[in-house]
Formats: structure tokens, sequence, C-alpha cells
């Protein structure tokens, strides 16, 4: 409203009895309408309350009529098991009510009544004692707590019943101190003895255990055995009273073993295990702190010379090889064939890899990760010249020469790398698909733990530039599909564009690179940040489709250190390609 007042707005003027008169006519014609608006708005309200009410009557009458015709009530029962097992937690089944199968319990009846009722979803068991009843002393614990582990005790023995029986895949790991409740656990686990498929024990705590005494003949099931622990104590028993005695090791169907203890490996080489029903064996001699035992306990490649005898359905091995006290021989005095060995991971000390690697024939072997991490040896006084002058690239080199023409997935990780070495792997390697320097890493993954061993040459352009197609020159590697380097490596831009413009649009004599991961590259790269989807020079290459993967370090070292392989990484295969080292 403009009138003369208007100028008196927002001042400090004090209006005289004329200007209040005046100010009372303006304010009567909007209180009247102001007036009106409320009145309107109350009946409103009331109309919107009313149709809400009348709304939530409508809904009521039609919500049970939906949920009788609903889509997911047509399901085929067969239909719902099988979106009730692909619901399982990729990385197994746990006791969380958080997770299925147990969260399947807690939707509606007819939900219940199927997972109940569907055995293949209780055919995993984990036995690993949830967290909140681990207890916080020696003390023996207070009764709330004893009604709660024989609580979790009887659930789980309700648990396998619920399998039926469907072959049973048990997994125990992280023991507390509750000798008590591991011993009723490992009494309702025996009585399914003859369902076991899958044992996995993995031992963090020192628990106690209780012996089992399991035959053979009672487990005609079992294919799939993993023992794994760091602690400097034997978790699975001594020599004379092992924990689940020596059938487990004798059962008739076993394929898959995986051994991981630090500790007198040797005794576990003589168990009645049958070598020749084995299609995957992993060793790993692992320990926390290196020379608390004395060498001549070390798993060595002269103590698996005789086992590999007698693996002659060995498909997959993986070996952690640790120094030993007697004097290392330069050539192997007799051979051992390992005819159906398709992958070999082999790590630890490179003297005991190389006489493994000049000892063994492996006709079928198209996969070999490489991973001498730790060089204990080179102050042994028992070394001989020759072993002396040995570098980590000579074994790979020898064996790759007379097995390097098969070989389609290559992972090497080693303290130093040359362009002479470098371009020796290549040229043996005509069939390669899935190349790997450095750590075992998946795609975007981080790379894995650091520890000094020795000085580390960086992976330079002139190693990548060999890869890169010349017309004048043999290709190298012409059915390469993934590239990954996760080591530090000296790598231009300018050589990484060549070779993925090669391997992407000159692919009339090579196989178009479906993969390239280069993580560690130099703070001043250009390429560093995991995609590079901000790059215009990119941009071609990511449309046709090649997965790429950059990563820059946050500082540059002139010294810098190699990465050691973490045994709990995933394969750097890639899918299709190469084994599943893992088992588990």
């Amino acid at each position: 409203m403009d009138t003369h007042l208007s100028q008196l707005y927002d001042t400090n003027h004090v209006p005289s009895d004329t200007e209040l008169q005046e100010i009372k006519r303006l304010l009567s014609p909007p209180s009247v309408q102001l007036q009106q608006l409320e009145r309107d708005l109350e009946e409103a309200e009331a109309t919107v309350a009313r149709l809400k009410r009348q709304r939530e009557d409508v809904l009521r009458v039609m919500k049970p009529l939906k949920a009788l015709s609903s889509l997911i009530r047509r399901f085929p029962r067969e239909a719902m098991e099988l979106i009730f097992m692909h619901s399982i937690p990729t990385g197994g089944v746990t006791s969380s009510i958080c997770n299925a199968p147990l969260v399947l319990l807690r939707v509606c009846r007819s939900w219940r009544e199927i997972a109940l009722t569907t055995p293949r979803l209780w055919k995993s068991v984990d036995l690993s004692i949830p967290l909140h009843l681990f207890p916080v002393s020696e003390a023996p614990p207070d009764p709330k707590t004893e009604q709660r582990l024989a609580l979790f005790v009887e659930q789980t023995d309700q648990w396998l019943k619920r399998s039926q029986s469907c072959p049973l895949s048990v997994a125990l790991h992280g023991f507390p101190h509750t000798g008590g409740t591991i011993s009723k656990l490992a009494s309702k686990l025996a009585a399914h003895s003859s369902r076991w498929e899958s044992i996995d024990f993995g031992v963090s705590v020192w628990p106690g255990i209780p012996s089992i005494t399991i035959q053979p003949d009672s487990l005609p099931a079992l294919q799939h055995l993993r023992l794994s622990t760091t602690i400097s104590t034997d978790p699975f028993g001594d020599a004379d009273k092992p924990v689940f005695g020596n059938g487990i090791f004798a059962a008739a169907h076993l394929k898959t073993l995986h051994l991981q203890v630090p500790h007198s490996f040797r005794r576990y080489l003589t168990m009645p295990i049958n070598w020749a029903n084995l299609t995957c064996l992993s060793l790993e001699d692992v320990h926390m702190y290196p020379g608390y035992r004395p060498l001549a306990e070390n798993l060595n490649a002269s103590d698996m010379l005789p086992i590999l005898k007698k693996c002659r359905n060995l498909r997959i091995l993986s070996l952690l090889l640790r120094p030993s006290s007697n004097p290392y021989p330069t050539e192997p005095e007799s051979h051992v064939t390992v005819p159906s060995l398709e992958a070999l991971k082999i790590s630890g000390c490179k003297f005991q890899i190389h006489f493994l690697l000049q000892s063994i024939e492996t006709p079928s072997i198209r996969e070999v990760q490489y991973q001498p991490s730790y060089d204990y040896s080179s102050s042994t006084t028992s070394l001989s010249e020759p072993l002396r002058a040995l570098k980590p690239a000579n074994p790979l080199t020898s064996f790759l020469r007379r097995y390097g023409h098969q070989m389609e997935v290559l992972l090497i990780s080693i303290p130093s790398v040359s362009k002479e070495d470098f371009g020796s792997w290549l040229e043996c390697t005509p069939a390669l698909k899935p190349l790997t320097i450095g750590n075992p890493a998946q795609f975007g993954h981080r790379p894995s733990m650091r520890m000094h061993v020795e000085t580390l040459r960086d992976l330079d352009s002139p190693c990548i530039e060999m890869l890169i197609p010349k017309q004048d020159q043999p290709y190298l590697c012409p059915h390469l599909k993934i590239l990954r380097c996760t080591a530090k490596s000296r790598i231009s831009g300018d050589t990484i564009l060549a070779f993925l413009k090669s391997r992407t649009f000159l692919t009339d004599r090579c196989s178009r690179i479906e993969e390239v991961l280069i993580h560690e590259l130099p703070y001043d790269n250009p390429f560093g940040e995991m995609t590079g989807e901000g790059d215009e020079r990119l941009k071609p290459i990511r449309e046709a489709g090649v997965r790429l993967s950059f990563r820059r370090i946050l500082y540059y070292q002139t010294n810098p250190v190699p990465t050691i392989p973490d045994s709990a990484a995933p394969s750097a295969s890639g899918p299709g390609y190469g084994a599943d080292f893992r088992f588990f």
C-alpha cells in the first residue's frame, strides 16, 4: 500500500495523533481480509484432515488385498530358495542375526518356514564364538555369560540339525579362552563328521582345545581342509596326541589341503595323507619372528620333493619356503615330475626356490606366481660361489626357458628387476595373457603392507616399451590382456599412452588389452588419480572398453623398498585366466 506514510517506514519517527488516526484507518481493510483468510485456512485444514482420514480408510482396505496379490506370493518355492541362497554373504556364513540365513527368519512366517526347511541354507556353519561372549580375564565366566554360552551351543546344534543331510562346511576362527564351550561345540560337530565336506580352522588365540578322535572311515565326504595359525605354540596338538587325531588327514577323498603353521612343519608331512588324491596343496611355513626356532625345523625344498613325487593329480600348488641350515646343492641329484600341475605360487628363500624349480618337471604348467621376498641366507657360510652370485631373477629365468612357451599367467614380485631379465621373461612367454609386476592386487585395490628387504630397482619406461608392438621386430606377448604393476616405477606418461594406444587400436597382430593397472607411479606422473577420468587423452581408451587404474605415490624415495606379498591378498590373475590360491 503506497501512502504518504511510506516514507516513514524503517525510521525512528514518532507518529502524531493525526497520523495515528490515518494508520488505524489504513489497517481496517487488511484486518478484515486476514480474518477471512484464517477462516478459510481452518476450513481447508479440516478438509485436508478429513481427506487424510478417508485415504487411510481406503489404504486399510487396499493393503491386505495388495499384499494378497503381490508378485512375491506367486514365486515358486524353488525360486525363493535360490534367492535365499544368493543372499548369503560373499565372505561366508556368520552367526549374526543381521545376515542371512538368520535375518530371513525375522521377516514373515512364510519366509521363516522356507528358510527353516531349506537345508542348503544351513550347510555352512561358523563356530566362532561371538566377541561379546569372550571372557575378560582368565577367571571363570559369570553365570549370565555361562547361560549365553550354553544358548550359543544350543543354537549351533539347531543350525547343524537344520542342514539335515547336506555336506557341511565348517569354519572356526579366533578361539577365545573358553575351553569348556569349545569342547561342547566339538562334540556336537563330531556327531556330524560323516557330512564334513570343508573344514577351515584359523587360530589366533590359544584356547586349550580338547582332543577329538576322528577315524578316517567317518569322513567319507571331507574334501577340503585348512589349518592356520600364527601363534608360537602348536594349537593343533603335539605329535603324540594331535587335536584331531591322524584321521582327519587320512580322509579318503581329501582334495584340498592348506597348512599355515609356524612350527615343526615337518611332522605334518608325516601324517597319513592321501597325497595322490590331492588337487590343491598350500603349505606356508610362517612365523611371526624370524630366528625364533632352529633353521633345521623349517620347511624347505628337499622336504617337498618326496611329497611332490606322490602328488600325481596335483593341479594347484602354493609354497612358502624358509632357509635351511643344510648346505645348498648347486644342482639337483634327481628330478621329480608333477604331471598335472597347472598353477604354481612359490615364495620365500630364493635359494630354496632355485633348488625346487631345478628339481621339478611340470609339463602342464600354465601359471606361475614368483615371490622371493626374504634373503636370510646371503651370509651363510655353507653357500657355494655359484649360489652366492645367484640373483632373484635367475631361478625364474631358467624355469621360463623350459616352460615359458605354455605360460598364460605370470606374477613376479622380486626385490630388483633389470631390463635384460624382464625382456628375457617376455621373450619366453608368447602365450601370456595377464602379467603382474609387484604385489598381488585386484583392480583398484590398495597395495598390501610394506616391509624393508632389499633395494628395489624401479621398473622403468624401457621395460614397458618392450611391450609396445613394433613393425620391424617380433611382437612380445601378443596375447596380453591384463597388465598390472604395483611396484614403484619410473614409467613416463608418454610411454603409458603409447602402450595403451598400440594395444588398444593396433590389434592386427596382437590381442586388444582389457585392463591396465599401474600404481606407485612417480609423484610427477600426469596419470595418478584412479581411472584418469579427467584426462582427455585417455578418453578414447576408456571408450574402447579398457579398464584403467593409476595411482601416484605421495612422495618419491631414491631408495624405495619392495613390497612383500600378503598371503591373504586376492589372486592377481583376474577372472577367467588364473587359479584362485585362496582355496577357501
